[in-house]
């Protein structure tokens, strides 16, 4: 016989359940504390599953890992032009460690209808055994590759494209899925000499950011769409023009019902500096004052808005929100919930 939560309690009912619950706990824990010397305790290390299912409305949605990155302050891209010691001093502000900083890498996929909408493709091998994560966490949800119909590219640079083409065979990953991408985004990257002078590498960097999306852009032809953000692709989808970091970056918004979720893709990189320092230049964009503009207005919006927010560089599971904090913002992390 066991004690059930009443449908309904007020906070002393609540109190006093919580109590008997913890003091139950407390003695099962006390029965208990010796463990069976016939049963060897697990190990607890090994993979993450990589996954977190949740839903936006009707819309069920997977956040997915694909990996990360964790190079040291110094060396990292975020605040170009900054005193030394300027990023350090910030992640210790936030309370983080300022002998690494921690970019993770996150795709999203959403089941609209029958389709399965996958929101960038992860960046496949083209960060080593750091990243490319992205086939064992759809594989650990039950997802195959065939599944999904229909992929978003959202820009062109390395982390969002890897994951579409086999880099040993140059086969396509995703052989069923139509590939939408930005009009502006796929004339920039396929000129001659896209204008890279903006970004803060060196210029062997930038020609690999160039040579790369060529490569990609001409693999996935046969099954790319280009689209304006205007466009209408699927019911419970906007696509929305959020050029800087590149010039034909997009954010997607899904709707479902009166519940909305803001993928700012790569608008912001990183929880604390991104936020708590949005006028900071970021090495990667290609109009950095551009950027920093769409930043700010998507950061107004989801504050005002109270828009639930997902981000390809944000803390797992990449669900939060941002409040606006005088100059600069506050991004929020949702509670990880099981259930």
């Amino acid at each position: 016989m066991h004690s059930a939560v009443p449908a309904t309690i007020n906070r002393r009912q609540a109190l006093r359940f919580l109590g008997l619950a913890g003091t139950t706990l407390l003695a099962a824990s006390h029965l208990r504390s010796e463990p069976s010397s016939s049963a060897a305790s697990p190990s607890l290390s090994g993979p993450q599953a990589g996954y977190y299912r949740f839903k936006v409305g009707a819309i069920e949605a997977l956040a997915l890992q694909d990996g990360g990155l964790t190079p040291p302050p110094d060396q990292g891209p975020f605040g170009v032009g900054e005193k030394p010691g300027a990023v350090a001093a910030a992640l210790d502000e936030a309370l983080l460690p300022t002998d690494r900083l921690h970019l993770a890498f996150n795709v999203l996929l959403v089941r609209i209808g029958t389709q399965l909408v996958l929101i960038d493709s992860g960046a496949g091998a083209n960060y080593g055994p750091a990243a490319g994560f992205l086939p064992t966490s759809l594989a650990n949800a039950g997802v195959k590759p065939e599944h999904i119909s229909a992929i978003i590219l959202t820009h062109a640079h390395g982390d969002h494209f890897g994951g579409l083409v086999n880099a040993q065979t140059g086969a396509l990953n995703f052989p069923n899925a139509q590939i939408f991408l930005s009009r502006k985004e796929h004339a920039f990257w396929t000129q001659t000499a896209p204008d890279l002078s903006g970004m803060a590498v060196p210029a062997d960097a930038a020609q690999g950011f160039k040579t790369g999306a060529q490569s990609v852009l001409a693999a996935i032809k046969p099954r790319l769409q280009l689209v304006a953000p205007s466009d209408k692709i699927l019911d419970g989808i906007e696509l929305l023009d959020t050029p800087g970091h590149t010039p034909g970056h997009l954010a997607v918004v899904i709707s479902s019902g009166r519940d909305q979720l803001l993928h700012f893709v790569d608008a912001a990189h990183h929880h604390a500096l991104s936020f708590a320092h949005p006028d900071w230049r970021f090495a990667y964009d290609t109009d950095p004052a551009l950027a920093t503009a769409t930043r700010k207005k998507l950061f107004d919006r989801a504050a005002a808005d109270r828009l639930r927010l997902f981000g390809a560089h944000m803390p797992f599971p990449a669900l939060g929100r941002v409040r606006q904090t005088g100059s600069a913002y506050t991004y929020i992390q949702e509670p990880f919930l099981l259930g």
